[in-house]
């Protein structure tokens, strides 16, 4: 009980950015009280299933980060590595270490969390098509710089005019515009770093991304 009250200090309730009529939970990992999880970790006298209630929280912020942005996956994986190292084992030497690695995890994802910010980005759903656009690419600080631009004039205009659209995937002009939108304002991506073939293919990510999370 003390334990779930720790980690119910971390979750709140979130207005969907899409649809502000609808309420989603979210978990903040990040308020979480390490010390205070740490104290009823060292006396609990099961502690696999601290470590058991720590993977459903880290699971569910996973998923939302992951819905966010699709680049993230790299956490899932690590992830799935301290989980499946557990599973091997499961010792009390296993827990102990399993609830350190889960602890520092949480870490790291608060502070990915906080990389919008560290971007000088409005929001996590610009940083998701910034990440698409400059996948793969060695830039300069003034080519990022453009790419941002990019990133966010594109989101607003597709969440200014076509996202609006009620039901929008199921309309096949709209889906042609929503396409046609991004394409447009790839165009002025530095053109040094992406040429034609480039701009297609990045159309083509951020247009999946915007499907399936608009």
């Amino acid at each position: 009980m003390e334990l779930q009250d720790i980690v119910s200090d971390s979750i709140v309730i979130k207005e969907t950015a899409v649809n502000e009529d609808e309420e989603d939970v979210y978990v903040d990992l990040s308020s979480l009280d390490f010390d205070k999880l740490k104290a009823v970790f060292a006396k609990a006298p099961r502690k696999n299933t601290i470590v058991f209630n720590l993977q459903e929280a880290i699971e569910q912020q996973l998923e939302q980060m992951m819905k966010e942005n699709p680049l993230r996956i790299d956490f899932y994986e690590r992830y799935k590595e301290i989980i499946d190292e557990y599973n091997q084992g499961k010792s009390l030497e296993d827990t102990i270490k399993t609830f350190d690695n889960l602890n520092d995890f949480i870490k790291d994802l608060s502070f990915e969390e906080q990389r919008a910010v560290r971007e000088n980005l409005p929001d996590q759903e610009t940083l998701a098509i910034f990440d698409l656009l400059k996948e793969g690419k060695e830039l300069t600080t003034k080519e990022l710089k453009e790419v941002k631009k990019v990133a966010a004039k594109t989101l607003d205009i597709l969440k200014s005019e076509k996202l609006k659209v009620e039901n929008w995937r199921e309309s096949r002009q709209v889906k042609a515009q929503v396409k046609s939108t991004i394409y447009d304002n790839l165009l002025y991506l530095p053109e040094d770093f992406y040429n034609d073939e480039e701009v297609g293919l990045k159309t083509a990510s951020v247009y999946q991304h915007i499907y399936t999370n608009y």
